[in-house]
Protein backbone atom coordinates (compact mmCIF):
# COMPACT_ATOMS: atom_id res chain seq x y z
CA UNK A 1 0.00 0.00 0.00
CA UNK A 2 3.02 2.36 1.09
CA UNK A 3 4.96 0.97 -2.50
CA UNK A 4 1.85 2.10 -4.59
CA UNK A 5 1.01 5.43 -3.06
CA UNK A 6 5.07 6.54 -3.24
CA UNK A 7 4.97 5.02 -6.97
CA UNK A 8 1.69 7.19 -7.59
CA UNK A 9 2.95 10.57 -6.44
CA UNK A 10 6.25 9.57 -8.16
CA UNK A 11 3.78 9.62 -11.16
CA UNK A 12 2.32 13.01 -10.45
CA UNK A 13 5.69 14.81 -9.91
CA UNK A 14 7.17 12.98 -13.14
CA UNK A 15 3.94 14.37 -15.16
CA UNK A 16 4.61 17.93 -13.65
CA UNK A 17 7.80 18.15 -14.57
CA UNK A 18 7.52 16.80 -17.68
CA UNK A 19 4.84 19.90 -18.51
CA UNK A 20 7.12 22.03 -16.93
CA UNK A 21 10.03 20.75 -19.10
CA UNK A 22 7.72 21.39 -22.27
CA UNK A 23 6.57 24.35 -21.49
CA UNK A 24 10.01 25.82 -20.92
CA UNK A 25 10.64 24.77 -24.58
CA UNK A 26 7.32 26.22 -25.92
CA UNK A 27 10.14 28.94 -27.22
CA UNK A 28 11.03 27.23 -29.81
CA UNK A 29 7.49 26.11 -30.80
CA UNK A 30 6.29 29.64 -31.32
CA UNK A 31 9.93 30.04 -33.00
CA UNK A 32 8.78 27.53 -35.61
CA UNK A 33 5.00 29.22 -35.53
CA UNK A 34 6.03 32.87 -36.54
CA UNK A 35 7.24 31.50 -39.90
CA UNK A 36 4.09 31.38 -40.91
CA UNK A 37 1.58 34.35 -41.57
CA UNK A 38 -0.75 33.20 -38.95
CA UNK A 39 1.65 32.54 -36.27
CA UNK A 40 -0.99 34.74 -33.81
CA UNK A 41 -3.75 32.72 -34.56
CA UNK A 42 -2.04 29.36 -34.32
CA UNK A 43 -0.39 29.96 -31.17
CA UNK A 44 -3.55 30.42 -29.96
CA UNK A 45 -5.07 27.44 -31.25
CA UNK A 46 -2.21 25.60 -29.88
CA UNK A 47 -2.35 26.70 -26.34
CA UNK A 48 -6.02 25.94 -26.35
CA UNK A 49 -5.14 22.47 -27.03
CA UNK A 50 -2.38 22.60 -24.91
CA UNK A 51 -5.60 23.37 -22.28
CA UNK A 52 -7.66 20.41 -23.32
CA UNK A 53 -4.98 17.81 -23.15
CA UNK A 54 -4.07 19.11 -19.50
CA UNK A 55 -7.55 18.84 -18.43
CA UNK A 56 -7.27 15.37 -19.09
CA UNK A 57 -4.24 14.83 -17.39
CA UNK A 58 -5.25 16.48 -14.19
CA UNK A 59 -8.45 14.67 -14.51
CA UNK A 60 -6.78 11.23 -14.17
CA UNK A 61 -4.01 12.66 -12.05
CA UNK A 62 -6.59 13.63 -9.24
CA UNK A 63 -7.92 10.05 -9.17
CA UNK A 64 -4.42 8.47 -8.41
CA UNK A 65 -4.21 10.72 -5.32
CA UNK A 66 -7.53 11.73 -3.53
CA UNK A 67 -7.15 15.70 -3.86
CA UNK A 68 -9.26 17.69 -5.21
CA UNK A 69 -8.50 18.34 -9.04
CA UNK A 70 -8.44 22.07 -8.56
CA UNK A 71 -5.28 21.54 -6.67
CA UNK A 72 -3.30 19.52 -9.35
CA UNK A 73 -4.57 22.19 -11.77
CA UNK A 74 -2.76 24.80 -9.92
CA UNK A 75 0.75 23.16 -9.88
CA UNK A 76 -0.07 22.31 -13.72
CA UNK A 77 -0.54 25.76 -14.37
CA UNK A 78 2.71 27.11 -12.75
CA UNK A 79 4.22 24.38 -14.47
CA UNK A 80 2.86 25.56 -17.98
CA UNK A 81 3.79 28.74 -17.01
CA UNK A 82 5.42 29.46 -20.51
CA UNK A 83 3.46 28.03 -22.59
CA UNK A 84 0.56 29.40 -21.45
CA UNK A 85 1.68 33.38 -22.48
CA UNK A 86 -0.33 33.47 -25.57
CA UNK A 87 -3.45 33.33 -23.57
CA UNK A 88 -2.68 34.75 -20.54
CA UNK A 89 -1.05 38.22 -21.81
CA UNK A 90 -4.04 38.48 -23.90
CA UNK A 91 -6.87 40.35 -21.68
CA UNK A 92 -9.32 39.52 -24.48
CA UNK A 93 -8.65 36.17 -25.10
CA UNK A 94 -8.35 35.78 -21.25
CA UNK A 95 -11.90 37.60 -20.56
CA UNK A 96 -13.92 35.52 -23.32
CA UNK A 97 -12.13 32.06 -21.56
CA UNK A 98 -13.11 33.27 -17.72
CA UNK A 99 -16.52 34.92 -18.38
CA UNK A 100 -17.50 32.06 -19.90
CA UNK A 101 -16.45 29.61 -17.77
CA UNK A 102 -18.19 31.22 -15.00
CA UNK A 103 -20.95 32.18 -16.45
CA UNK A 104 -21.55 28.27 -17.02
CA UNK A 105 -20.15 27.13 -13.80
CA UNK A 106 -23.01 29.62 -12.28
CA UNK A 107 -25.57 28.50 -14.53
CA UNK A 108 -24.56 24.50 -13.40
CA UNK A 109 -24.57 25.77 -9.75
CA UNK A 110 -28.06 26.97 -10.10
CA UNK A 111 -29.25 23.56 -11.67
CA UNK A 112 -27.82 21.19 -9.04
CA UNK A 113 -29.55 23.43 -6.46
CA UNK A 114 -32.83 21.70 -5.62
CA UNK A 115 -35.22 24.64 -5.85
CA UNK A 116 -37.50 22.78 -3.80
CA UNK A 117 -35.55 22.38 -0.69
CA UNK A 118 -34.14 26.11 -1.57
CA UNK A 119 -37.80 27.74 -0.86
CA UNK A 120 -38.01 25.59 2.16
CA UNK A 121 -34.63 27.22 3.42
CA UNK A 122 -34.37 30.47 1.69
CA UNK A 123 -33.86 32.60 4.89
CA UNK A 124 -31.01 30.27 6.81
CA UNK A 125 -29.50 30.33 2.79
CA UNK A 126 -29.67 33.97 2.63
CA UNK A 127 -29.11 34.89 6.32
CA UNK A 128 -25.53 32.90 5.48
CA UNK A 129 -25.43 34.39 1.75
CA UNK A 130 -25.82 37.99 2.79
CA UNK A 131 -24.72 38.49 6.26
CA UNK A 132 -22.47 35.69 6.89
CA UNK A 133 -20.97 36.81 3.36
CA UNK A 134 -20.19 40.24 4.13
CA UNK A 135 -18.98 39.45 7.93
CA UNK A 136 -16.67 36.92 5.98
CA UNK A 137 -15.62 39.39 3.58
CA UNK A 138 -14.69 42.26 6.42
CA UNK A 139 -13.18 39.47 8.77
CA UNK A 140 -10.84 38.27 6.03
CA UNK A 141 -9.55 41.93 5.20
CA UNK A 142 -8.75 42.89 8.47
CA UNK A 143 -7.10 39.88 9.15
CA UNK A 144 -4.68 39.84 5.88
CA UNK A 145 -3.74 43.19 6.46
CA UNK A 146 -2.98 42.87 10.27
CA UNK A 147 -1.23 39.92 9.67
CA UNK A 148 0.63 41.60 6.87
CA UNK A 149 1.70 44.55 9.13
CA UNK A 150 2.69 42.16 11.96
CA UNK A 151 4.68 40.17 9.35
CA UNK A 152 6.11 43.30 8.34
CA UNK A 153 5.14 42.47 4.73
CA UNK A 154 2.37 45.11 4.59
CA UNK A 155 -0.44 45.10 1.40
CA UNK A 156 -2.46 47.50 0.54
CA UNK A 157 -5.99 48.28 1.60
CA UNK A 158 -7.09 47.85 -1.57
CA UNK A 159 -5.65 44.24 -1.77
CA UNK A 160 -6.95 43.47 1.50
CA UNK A 161 -10.52 44.61 0.74
CA UNK A 162 -10.63 43.24 -2.70
CA UNK A 163 -9.13 39.13 -1.21
CA UNK A 164 -11.94 40.01 1.33
CA UNK A 165 -14.58 40.00 -1.33
CA UNK A 166 -13.47 37.59 -3.64
CA UNK A 167 -12.46 34.65 -0.95
CA UNK A 168 -15.63 35.30 0.78
CA UNK A 169 -17.69 33.03 -0.76
CA UNK A 170 -17.60 28.95 -0.54
CA UNK A 171 -17.55 26.19 -3.26
CA UNK A 172 -18.09 22.80 -1.95
CA UNK A 173 -17.84 21.64 -5.46
CA UNK A 174 -14.34 19.95 -3.97
CA UNK A 175 -16.01 17.96 -1.37
CA UNK A 176 -19.94 17.44 -3.12
CA UNK A 177 -18.42 13.86 -3.60
CA UNK A 178 -17.62 13.77 -0.11
CA UNK A 179 -21.12 14.75 0.81
CA UNK A 180 -22.88 12.32 -1.64
CA UNK A 181 -21.10 9.61 0.40
CA UNK A 182 -22.61 10.62 3.79
CA UNK A 183 -25.92 9.95 5.03
CA UNK A 184 -27.33 13.25 6.80
CA UNK A 185 -29.74 12.75 10.28
CA UNK A 186 -30.93 15.84 8.41
CA UNK A 187 -31.19 16.42 4.91
CA UNK A 188 -31.66 20.06 5.66
CA UNK A 189 -27.91 20.18 6.77
CA UNK A 190 -26.53 19.73 3.41
CA UNK A 191 -29.34 21.18 1.57
CA UNK A 192 -28.33 24.45 3.42
CA UNK A 193 -24.13 23.87 2.36
CA UNK A 194 -24.99 23.28 -0.98
CA UNK A 195 -27.46 26.24 -1.52
CA UNK A 196 -25.08 28.58 0.31
CA UNK A 197 -22.34 27.77 -1.76
CA UNK A 198 -24.43 27.93 -5.09
CA UNK A 199 -25.74 31.42 -3.86
CA UNK A 200 -22.64 33.21 -1.93
CA UNK A 201 -20.86 32.55 -5.34
CA UNK A 202 -23.33 35.24 -7.41
CA UNK A 203 -23.61 37.48 -3.47
CA UNK A 204 -19.63 37.41 -3.82
CA UNK A 205 -19.24 38.03 -7.66
CA UNK A 206 -21.66 41.17 -6.97
CA UNK A 207 -19.63 42.58 -3.61
CA UNK A 208 -16.62 42.34 -6.13
CA UNK A 209 -17.79 44.01 -8.48
CA UNK A 210 -19.35 46.87 -6.77
CA UNK A 211 -15.31 47.32 -4.93
CA UNK A 212 -14.34 46.95 -8.57
CA UNK A 213 -16.86 49.94 -10.15
CA UNK A 214 -15.71 51.95 -7.14
CA UNK A 215 -11.83 51.64 -8.12
CA UNK A 216 -12.48 51.99 -11.48
CA UNK A 217 -13.94 55.30 -10.94
CA UNK A 218 -11.15 56.66 -8.60
CA UNK A 219 -12.20 56.41 -5.52
CA UNK A 220 -9.99 56.04 -2.78
CA UNK A 221 -10.57 55.38 0.75
CA UNK A 222 -7.76 55.64 3.68
CA UNK A 223 -9.54 52.67 5.47
CA UNK A 224 -11.22 49.42 5.01
CA UNK A 225 -14.29 50.45 7.04
CA UNK A 226 -14.34 53.57 4.73
CA UNK A 227 -14.47 51.25 1.53
CA UNK A 228 -16.86 48.43 3.98
CA UNK A 229 -19.32 51.53 4.36
CA UNK A 230 -19.30 52.16 1.17
CA UNK A 231 -21.22 49.05 0.25
CA UNK A 232 -24.37 51.07 1.81
CA UNK A 233 -24.28 54.61 0.03
CA UNK A 234 -26.70 55.92 -2.81
CA UNK A 235 -24.07 54.80 -5.86
CA UNK A 236 -23.51 51.31 -4.72
CA UNK A 237 -27.27 50.85 -3.69
CA UNK A 238 -27.61 52.16 -7.26
CA UNK A 239 -25.11 49.63 -8.86
CA UNK A 240 -26.36 46.65 -6.60
CA UNK A 241 -30.16 47.17 -7.21
CA UNK A 242 -29.66 47.02 -11.54
CA UNK A 243 -27.00 43.92 -11.08
CA UNK A 244 -29.70 42.25 -9.26
CA UNK A 245 -32.92 43.85 -11.06
CA UNK A 246 -31.61 42.79 -14.58
CA UNK A 247 -30.24 39.45 -13.47
CA UNK A 248 -33.74 38.41 -11.88
CA UNK A 249 -35.39 39.50 -14.87
CA UNK A 250 -33.16 37.63 -17.27
CA UNK A 251 -32.75 34.71 -15.38
CA UNK A 252 -36.36 34.23 -15.44
CA UNK A 253 -36.34 34.87 -19.15
CA UNK A 254 -33.52 32.00 -19.43
CA UNK A 255 -36.02 30.18 -17.57
CA UNK A 256 -38.56 30.66 -19.61
CA UNK A 257 -36.77 29.20 -22.61
CA UNK A 258 -35.73 26.10 -20.64
CA UNK A 259 -38.83 25.32 -20.29
CA UNK A 260 -40.03 25.95 -23.71
CA UNK A 261 -37.63 23.40 -24.79
CA UNK A 262 -38.84 21.17 -22.16
CA UNK A 263 -42.08 21.20 -23.41
CA UNK A 264 -40.87 20.46 -27.24
CA UNK A 265 -38.62 17.25 -26.05
CA UNK A 266 -41.99 16.14 -24.38
CA UNK A 267 -43.59 15.93 -27.95
CA UNK A 268 -40.83 14.32 -29.50
CA UNK A 269 -39.52 11.79 -26.54
CA UNK A 270 -36.15 11.59 -28.04
CA UNK A 271 -33.31 13.67 -27.60
CA UNK A 272 -30.88 15.09 -30.59
CA UNK A 273 -27.52 16.44 -30.88
CA UNK A 274 -28.72 19.90 -31.36
CA UNK A 275 -30.51 19.89 -27.87
CA UNK A 276 -26.99 20.94 -26.15
CA UNK A 277 -26.36 23.90 -28.46
CA UNK A 278 -29.86 24.96 -27.44
CA UNK A 279 -29.01 24.26 -23.79
CA UNK A 280 -25.54 26.27 -23.74
CA UNK A 281 -27.21 29.59 -25.46
CA UNK A 282 -29.54 29.63 -23.13
CA UNK A 283 -27.07 31.29 -19.81
CA UNK A 284 -24.91 32.86 -22.38
CA UNK A 285 -27.46 34.79 -23.87
CA UNK A 286 -29.18 35.78 -20.69
CA UNK A 287 -25.74 36.99 -19.31
CA UNK A 288 -24.71 38.97 -22.10
CA UNK A 289 -28.29 40.99 -21.96
CA UNK A 290 -28.24 41.38 -18.60
CA UNK A 291 -24.70 43.06 -18.80
CA UNK A 292 -26.17 44.69 -21.50
CA UNK A 293 -28.73 46.97 -19.27
CA UNK A 294 -26.10 47.02 -16.77
CA UNK A 295 -27.33 43.93 -14.52
CA UNK A 296 -25.51 41.28 -13.18
CA UNK A 297 -24.98 38.39 -15.80
CA UNK A 298 -23.43 35.96 -13.34
CA UNK A 299 -26.68 36.35 -10.89
CA UNK A 300 -28.77 35.64 -14.38
CA UNK A 301 -27.07 32.17 -14.99
CA UNK A 302 -27.76 31.32 -12.02
CA UNK A 303 -31.33 32.46 -11.59
CA UNK A 304 -32.28 30.67 -14.74
CA UNK A 305 -30.78 27.39 -13.63
CA UNK A 306 -31.97 27.41 -10.11
CA UNK A 307 -35.43 28.03 -11.50
CA UNK A 308 -35.26 25.21 -14.20
CA UNK A 309 -36.02 21.68 -13.32
CA UNK A 310 -33.49 19.00 -15.59
CA UNK A 311 -35.30 15.71 -16.23
CA UNK A 312 -35.24 12.65 -18.36
CA UNK A 313 -35.99 14.45 -21.38
CA UNK A 314 -32.66 16.07 -21.47
CA UNK A 315 -30.58 13.16 -19.80
CA UNK A 316 -27.81 13.28 -22.94
CA UNK A 317 -27.81 16.81 -22.70
CA UNK A 318 -27.47 17.14 -18.78
CA UNK A 319 -24.07 14.91 -19.10
CA UNK A 320 -22.69 16.75 -21.85
CA UNK A 321 -23.08 19.83 -19.90
CA UNK A 322 -21.53 18.40 -16.85
CA UNK A 323 -18.82 16.99 -19.27
CA UNK A 324 -18.12 20.47 -20.18
CA UNK A 325 -17.93 22.01 -16.85
CA UNK A 326 -16.19 19.06 -14.91
CA UNK A 327 -14.56 18.19 -17.35
CA UNK A 328 -12.40 20.97 -19.30
CA UNK A 329 -13.90 24.90 -17.60
CA UNK A 330 -13.66 23.86 -14.23
CA UNK A 331 -9.79 22.79 -14.31
CA UNK A 332 -9.48 25.71 -17.00
CA UNK A 333 -10.11 28.16 -14.53
CA UNK A 334 -7.12 26.69 -11.84
CA UNK A 335 -4.59 26.21 -14.68
CA UNK A 336 -5.07 29.56 -15.64
CA UNK A 337 -4.97 31.21 -12.05
CA UNK A 338 -1.55 29.29 -11.55
CA UNK A 339 -0.42 30.63 -14.95
CA UNK A 340 -0.34 33.93 -13.48
CA UNK A 341 1.50 33.12 -10.31
CA UNK A 342 5.12 33.98 -10.01
CA UNK A 343 6.64 31.01 -8.05
CA UNK A 344 8.94 33.29 -6.11
CA UNK A 345 6.20 35.53 -5.01
CA UNK A 346 4.03 33.12 -3.96
CA UNK A 347 6.81 31.27 -2.04
CA UNK A 348 7.13 35.40 -0.19
CA UNK A 349 3.83 35.34 0.81
CA UNK A 350 3.80 31.86 2.09
CA UNK A 351 4.00 32.85 5.75
CA UNK A 352 1.16 34.94 5.14
CA UNK A 353 -1.17 33.34 3.08
CA UNK A 354 -0.87 30.32 5.14
CA UNK A 355 -1.24 32.06 8.27
CA UNK A 356 -4.48 33.99 7.05
CA UNK A 357 -5.97 30.44 5.65
CA UNK A 358 -6.06 28.83 9.15
CA UNK A 359 -7.74 31.73 11.12
CA UNK A 360 -9.92 31.48 7.83
CA UNK A 361 -10.97 28.62 8.30
CA UNK A 362 -11.21 28.04 12.20
CA UNK A 363 -12.17 31.49 13.07
CA UNK A 364 -14.00 33.80 11.11
CA UNK A 365 -15.91 31.33 8.88
CA UNK A 366 -17.17 29.46 12.36
CA UNK A 367 -17.90 33.59 13.55
CA UNK A 368 -19.81 34.38 10.40
CA UNK A 369 -21.94 30.86 10.55
CA UNK A 370 -22.77 31.18 13.85
CA UNK A 371 -24.03 34.75 13.67
CA UNK A 372 -26.07 34.27 10.59
CA UNK A 373 -27.97 31.26 12.14
CA UNK A 374 -28.23 31.19 15.57
CA UNK A 375 -31.47 33.15 15.34
CA UNK A 376 -32.84 30.10 13.75
CA UNK A 377 -31.62 28.15 16.68
CA UNK A 378 -34.63 29.97 18.81
CA UNK A 379 -37.07 30.44 15.75
CA UNK A 380 -38.62 28.46 12.93
CA UNK A 381 -40.32 25.18 12.46
CA UNK A 382 -36.93 23.32 11.89
CA UNK A 383 -34.60 24.90 14.37
CA UNK A 384 -30.99 24.73 13.95
CA UNK A 385 -28.76 23.04 16.31
CA UNK A 386 -24.90 23.86 17.63
CA UNK A 387 -24.27 20.73 16.52
CA UNK A 388 -25.44 21.66 12.72
CA UNK A 389 -23.83 24.78 12.80
CA UNK A 390 -20.60 23.69 13.97
CA UNK A 391 -20.47 21.22 10.99
CA UNK A 392 -21.10 23.81 8.63
CA UNK A 393 -18.41 26.27 9.69
CA UNK A 394 -15.96 23.63 8.88
CA UNK A 395 -16.96 23.74 5.28
CA UNK A 396 -15.04 26.61 4.40
CA UNK A 397 -13.52 25.61 0.43
CA UNK A 398 -12.60 28.16 -1.50
CA UNK A 399 -13.36 27.53 -5.78
CA UNK A 400 -13.98 27.87 -8.84
CA UNK A 401 -15.48 31.40 -8.84
CA UNK A 402 -13.31 33.05 -6.63
CA UNK A 403 -10.46 31.83 -9.01
CA UNK A 404 -12.52 33.31 -11.63
CA UNK A 405 -12.60 36.87 -10.04
CA UNK A 406 -8.76 36.95 -9.22
CA UNK A 407 -7.83 36.39 -13.13
CA UNK A 408 -10.20 38.75 -13.70
CA UNK A 409 -8.80 41.54 -11.55
CA UNK A 410 -5.23 40.67 -12.34
CA UNK A 411 -6.30 41.03 -16.40
CA UNK A 412 -7.81 44.45 -15.88
CA UNK A 413 -4.38 45.83 -14.99
CA UNK A 414 -5.63 47.59 -11.80
CA UNK A 415 -2.43 49.30 -10.21
CA UNK A 416 -0.82 48.28 -7.34
CA UNK A 417 -2.09 44.95 -5.81
CA UNK A 418 0.70 43.19 -5.23
CA UNK A 419 -0.24 40.08 -3.21
CA UNK A 420 -3.78 39.66 -4.20
CA UNK A 421 -3.26 36.28 -6.01
CA UNK A 422 -0.43 34.77 -4.29
CA UNK A 423 -2.47 35.37 -1.12
CA UNK A 424 -5.36 34.32 -2.97
CA UNK A 425 -3.98 31.05 -4.16
CA UNK A 426 -2.15 29.96 -0.26
CA UNK A 427 -6.36 30.33 0.76
CA UNK A 428 -7.71 28.45 -2.19
CA UNK A 429 -4.85 25.37 -1.89
CA UNK A 430 -5.05 25.49 2.29
CA UNK A 431 -9.12 25.17 2.35
CA UNK A 432 -9.32 22.74 -0.61
CA UNK A 433 -6.53 20.50 0.97
CA UNK A 434 -7.53 20.64 4.73
CA UNK A 435 -11.12 20.66 4.85
CA UNK A 436 -11.99 17.68 2.30
CA UNK A 437 -10.00 15.20 3.89
CA UNK A 438 -11.24 16.50 7.67
CA UNK A 439 -15.12 16.74 6.88
CA UNK A 440 -16.02 13.21 7.30
CA UNK A 441 -14.29 12.86 10.40
CA UNK A 442 -15.85 16.12 11.62
CA UNK A 443 -19.36 14.91 10.84
CA UNK A 444 -18.58 11.83 12.33
CA UNK A 445 -17.92 12.99 15.31
CA UNK A 446 -20.39 15.48 15.64
CA UNK A 447 -22.99 12.84 14.54
CA UNK A 448 -24.45 14.92 11.64
CA UNK A 449 -24.11 12.18 9.42
CA UNK A 450 -22.20 9.16 8.86
CA UNK A 451 -20.78 7.42 5.92
CA UNK A 452 -22.53 5.64 3.43
CA UNK A 453 -20.83 2.15 2.68
CA UNK A 454 -20.39 -0.96 3.68
CA UNK A 455 -17.17 -2.55 5.95
CA UNK A 456 -18.13 -6.21 4.84
CA UNK A 457 -18.35 -7.37 1.07
CA UNK A 458 -21.67 -9.60 -0.13
CA UNK A 459 -20.92 -13.17 -0.54
CA UNK A 460 -23.31 -14.90 -3.06
CA UNK A 461 -21.44 -17.62 -3.97
CA UNK A 462 -22.60 -21.24 -4.02
CA UNK A 463 -25.85 -22.01 -6.00
CA UNK A 464 -26.46 -19.70 -9.20
CA UNK A 465 -28.35 -17.30 -7.60
CA UNK A 466 -30.96 -14.41 -9.43
CA UNK A 467 -30.72 -10.58 -7.51
CA UNK A 468 -33.71 -8.14 -7.45
CA UNK A 469 -32.27 -5.12 -6.32
CA UNK A 470 -34.34 -2.01 -4.48
CA UNK A 471 -33.82 0.88 -2.77
CA UNK A 472 -37.53 0.30 -0.66
CA UNK A 473 -40.35 -1.91 -0.56
CA UNK A 474 -41.24 -2.26 -3.98
CA UNK A 475 -39.58 -5.33 -4.73
CA UNK A 476 -43.08 -6.82 -3.71
CA UNK A 477 -44.66 -5.92 -6.97
CA UNK A 478 -42.16 -7.42 -8.65
CA UNK A 479 -40.79 -10.51 -6.95
CA UNK A 480 -43.58 -12.38 -8.37
CA UNK A 481 -42.73 -12.06 -11.91
CA UNK A 482 -38.80 -12.57 -10.49
CA UNK A 483 -39.92 -16.38 -8.90
CA UNK A 484 -41.86 -17.10 -12.07
CA UNK A 485 -38.41 -16.46 -14.59
CA UNK A 486 -36.53 -18.26 -11.88
CA UNK A 487 -38.69 -21.02 -12.32
CA UNK A 488 -38.48 -21.11 -15.85
CA UNK A 489 -34.87 -20.88 -16.19
CA UNK A 490 -34.00 -23.78 -13.43
CA UNK A 491 -32.81 -21.43 -10.95
CA UNK A 492 -33.48 -22.17 -7.27
CA UNK A 493 -32.14 -19.06 -5.44
CA UNK A 494 -33.17 -15.81 -5.07
CA UNK A 495 -31.64 -12.68 -3.10
CA UNK A 496 -33.03 -9.43 -2.27
CA UNK A 497 -30.60 -6.51 -2.48
CA UNK A 498 -31.90 -3.79 -0.42
CA UNK A 499 -30.21 -0.32 -0.40
CA UNK A 500 -31.96 2.49 1.22
CA UNK A 501 -28.80 4.73 0.71
CA UNK A 502 -30.13 8.05 2.63
CA UNK A 503 -33.48 6.91 4.04
CA UNK A 504 -31.01 4.15 5.78
CA UNK A 505 -32.26 3.05 9.58
CA UNK A 506 -32.44 -0.20 11.20
CA UNK A 507 -36.06 0.17 11.86
CA UNK A 508 -36.71 0.56 8.13
CA UNK A 509 -34.63 -2.35 7.86
CA UNK A 510 -36.19 -4.48 9.60
CA UNK A 511 -39.79 -3.51 8.51
CA UNK A 512 -38.35 -4.03 5.21
CA UNK A 513 -36.99 -7.36 6.24
CA UNK A 514 -39.89 -9.12 7.71
CA UNK A 515 -42.37 -7.78 4.81
CA UNK A 516 -39.80 -9.66 2.51
CA UNK A 517 -40.39 -12.68 4.49
CA UNK A 518 -43.75 -12.97 5.10
CA UNK A 519 -43.17 -12.60 0.69
CA UNK A 520 -41.29 -15.71 1.06
CA UNK A 521 -43.54 -17.53 2.82
CA UNK A 522 -46.52 -16.51 0.83
CA UNK A 523 -44.68 -17.52 -2.56
CA UNK A 524 -43.29 -20.64 -1.53
CA UNK A 525 -46.55 -22.02 -0.20
CA UNK A 526 -47.96 -21.00 -3.88
CA UNK A 527 -45.24 -22.78 -5.29
CA UNK A 528 -45.67 -26.46 -3.66
CA UNK A 529 -49.68 -25.79 -4.06
CA UNK A 530 -48.64 -25.80 -7.88
CA UNK A 531 -46.10 -28.75 -7.30
CA UNK A 532 -43.21 -26.49 -8.36
CA UNK A 533 -39.69 -26.58 -6.97
CA UNK A 534 -39.29 -24.27 -3.56
CA UNK A 535 -37.20 -21.20 -4.01
CA UNK A 536 -34.10 -20.61 -1.56
CA UNK A 537 -34.69 -16.93 -0.88
CA UNK A 538 -32.69 -14.38 1.27
CA UNK A 539 -32.22 -10.85 2.19
CA UNK A 540 -29.41 -8.88 1.75
CA UNK A 541 -29.27 -5.13 3.71
CA UNK A 542 -26.32 -2.79 2.52
CA UNK A 543 -25.74 0.70 3.78
CA UNK A 544 -24.05 1.64 0.87
CA UNK A 545 -25.44 3.26 -2.96
CA UNK A 546 -27.29 0.95 -4.64
CA UNK A 547 -25.32 1.17 -8.01
CA UNK A 548 -22.15 0.54 -5.80
CA UNK A 549 -23.38 -2.65 -4.73
CA UNK A 550 -24.69 -3.66 -8.51
CA UNK A 551 -21.42 -3.33 -9.67
CA UNK A 552 -19.80 -4.96 -6.78
CA UNK A 553 -21.90 -8.05 -6.99
CA UNK A 554 -21.46 -8.35 -10.79
CA UNK A 555 -17.82 -8.57 -10.34
CA UNK A 556 -16.66 -10.55 -6.98
CA UNK A 557 -19.82 -12.94 -7.35
CA UNK A 558 -19.86 -15.21 -9.97
CA UNK A 559 -22.67 -17.33 -9.38
CA UNK A 560 -24.72 -14.27 -9.77
CA UNK A 561 -26.73 -15.37 -13.31
CA UNK A 562 -29.21 -12.39 -13.43
CA UNK A 563 -29.92 -8.93 -11.95
CA UNK A 564 -33.47 -7.28 -12.10
CA UNK A 565 -33.97 -3.60 -11.74
CA UNK A 566 -37.15 -1.60 -11.50
CA UNK A 567 -37.95 0.37 -14.97
CA UNK A 568 -37.76 3.39 -12.79
CA UNK A 569 -34.46 2.94 -11.70
CA UNK A 570 -32.33 5.71 -13.80
CA UNK A 571 -29.08 5.32 -13.22
CA UNK A 572 -27.75 2.89 -15.60
CA UNK A 573 -27.76 3.89 -19.03
CA UNK A 574 -27.35 1.20 -22.11
CA UNK A 575 -23.53 2.54 -22.02
CA UNK A 576 -22.75 1.18 -18.16
CA UNK A 577 -25.28 -1.74 -18.65
CA UNK A 578 -23.05 -2.92 -21.45
CA UNK A 579 -19.97 -2.76 -18.85
CA UNK A 580 -21.44 -5.06 -16.39
CA UNK A 581 -20.58 -8.86 -16.45
CA UNK A 582 -23.48 -10.05 -15.59
CA UNK A 583 -26.96 -10.26 -17.50
CA UNK A 584 -29.40 -6.96 -16.65
CA UNK A 585 -33.28 -7.16 -16.56
CA UNK A 586 -35.72 -4.41 -15.97
CA UNK A 587 -39.08 -5.06 -14.48
CA UNK A 588 -42.28 -3.28 -14.38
Amino acid sequence: MVRKTIVNYFAVCISILSVYLFSSSSVFIQEFFQKNSEHELIEVFFVIAFLFVLSFVIFYVSHIIKLPSFVFAIFFGIAAHDALIPITESKEILGVIVGLGATLILFGGGIETPFANFKKLIFKILSLSFVGLFLTAFLFSWTVYGISLLLGHPISIVVSMLLGAVLASTDPAAIIPILKNLRFKKRTTKDIIISESAVTDVTGTLLTVVFISMIMAGVKFGSLNQWYGQVFSAQSGTILFKQLFFGIIFGFIGYILLEGLMKFKKKYEQEFEADSAFFLFVPIVIFTMAISFGGSGYLAAFIGGLLFSLTEHLYETERFFNNVIDGFLKPIIFILLGSIIDVHSLIAYAPLGIIASLVFMLVIRPVSVFISLTPFYFWGKEKMTWKEMLFISSVRETGAIPAVLMVTIASLGIPQIEGLVEVGMWVILMTLIIEPLLLPYIAKYLKIAEPIKDKKRVDLNGKPVAVLVTRGKSFIERLPFVTQWVTFHGVKKVAILLCLENNYSLKLVRETEELAQKEFEKINAIQIEKDLPEIEFSFVNRKGFLHDNIEIISKENKNVTVIFVGKKMLDYRLSKIKNLTVPFYFVD
